[in-house]
């Protein structure tokens, strides 16, 4: 059209010069937001939060303290207090001037009317770290766990009764029904737990 002017794009005011800068950032701030939202979406959850389970984000690292399943108590620290750890919760500690538990003699006679009490107080007895374990019948029941011990076995005998639960210990009575049961199992008897109950 003659006569019409036409703006110089490339050069001149200042007003064209801060379109030109304008456009590119904004095309590409559209970009990067349109990305993201597409990006979002394509993930196929929605866009919502993902996070790690339980079991990922705390690993399994912790030391576990080792506990000795064959015999004696076991002793570990856990909280900075120590605390003593026994596979059966029977036995009662070590008594002073008690043999080993590995070297007593030890005849277990059941004087209850409960079956097979004597033989689950063998194997109890024998996971602790007794080793010379035998077992009968007494020649009557009785009322309480007595612990008898042949002459200079009074330590062991008390060992025993920490360990099974015997409520006393008494000298064994040479020629006793007791005595006669027990060495009928085992001759060279050092202590005999007659259970009662």
């Amino acid at each position: 059209m003659p006569g019409a002017t036409v703006p110089d794009m490339g050069t001149g005011s200042s007003g064209g010069g801060a379109n030109q800068w304008a456009r590119p950032v904004l095309l590409a701030v559209s970009c990067i937001v349109i990305g993201f939202v597409i990006g979002w979406f394509a993930r196929g959850d929605g866009g919502g939060v993902v996070l790690p389970t339980v079991a990922e984000a705390v690993q399994t690292t912790a030391t576990v303290a080792s506990v000795d399943t064959t015999g004696t108590s076991t002793t570990f620290d856990t909280t900075g207090t120590t605390a003593t750890t026994d596979t059966t919760g029977t036995t009662g500690g070590t008594v002073t001037g008690a043999p080993a538990r590995d070297q007593i003699n030890l005849v277990i006679l059941n004087g209850t009317e409960t079956a097979g009490l004597a033989g689950k107080t063998q194997t109890q007895a024998e996971s602790i770290g007794y080793t010379t374990v035998g077992v009968g019948d007494a020649p009557e029941t009785q009322a309480t766990t007595v612990a008898y011990y042949r002459t200079g076995e009074q330590a062991a005998a008390q060992q025993v009764a920490a360990d099974l639960g015997a409520q006393t210990e008494e000298a064994l009575t040479d020629g006793s029904p007791i005595e006669s049961a027990a060495v009928t199992v085992q001759p060279d008897v050092d202590v005999v737990l007659v259970l009662g109950g």
